[in-house]
């Protein structure tokens, strides 16, 4: 932060990291030993309202590069729908069997919002994975660079036991988000 910014009270955005959100794909394997999740086949990135036609430009060009990566595996076809949950954020849902090219997705995702100079839009990337019969969610916050486990237990109730077991489990593998008040609940995930 700047001495004007510090004068004038105004903060300054961390940058996002983008990443660290590979590291999922080397905890995949803890997960699902160490702690029985099963991934779910789709991942989603989750961003403040982008101005008028950025969110289409963005859906456009996520496709466009998702039909080239079509194009080299058609067996592994990755598909994208946009969603706009009821809080009025924009999500974009990627679906897919193969993990690692949802990883490579959203990092697409990310590094397109970045690239326009909207990174400070990015919020978060979520990890659906099964648990039995239960959801379990993975989140990367952007601004930080960490993830956090939420796993929800029922009408706005969540696993808090659960969640600080997940992340222990795989604490060598992810960053971890040290500060347990930064772990927010995202209710009602589109993914």
């Amino acid at each position: 932060m700047g001495f004007l910014d510090s004068l004038m009270g105004r903060t300054r955005l961390p940058k996002p990291n983008e990443d660290k959100v590979f590291a999922m794909s080397t905890a995949l394997v803890t997960l699902e030993v160490s702690a029985s999740l099963q991934p779910s086949g789709r991942v989603g990135v989750v961003f403040k309202a982008l101005p008028a036609g950025r969110f289409d430009q963005l859906v456009k060009d996520t496709v466009d590069m998702l039909q080239v990566q079509d194009q080299t595996a058609p067996d592994d076809a990755l598909k994208v729908r946009e969603v706009k949950d009821n809080l009025g954020f924009e999500w974009l849902v990627v679906d897919g069997s193969e993990f690692e090219a949802l990883i490579a997705a959203l990092h697409g995702v990310a590094q397109g919002l970045i690239d326009e100079g909207l990174g400070d839009c990015l919020l978060a990337s979520v990890f659906p994975f099964q648990q039995g019969q239960r959801q379990v969610y993975w989140i990367y916050g952007y601004k930080q660079g960490t993830f956090y486990p939420f796993v929800p237990s029922g009408d706005r109730q969540r696993d808090n036991a659960e969640e600080m077991r997940l992340a222990a489990i795989v604490k060598e593998d992810l960053p971890i988000e040290p500060n347990l008040s930064s772990w927010f609940p995202l209710w009602g995930v589109p993914v």
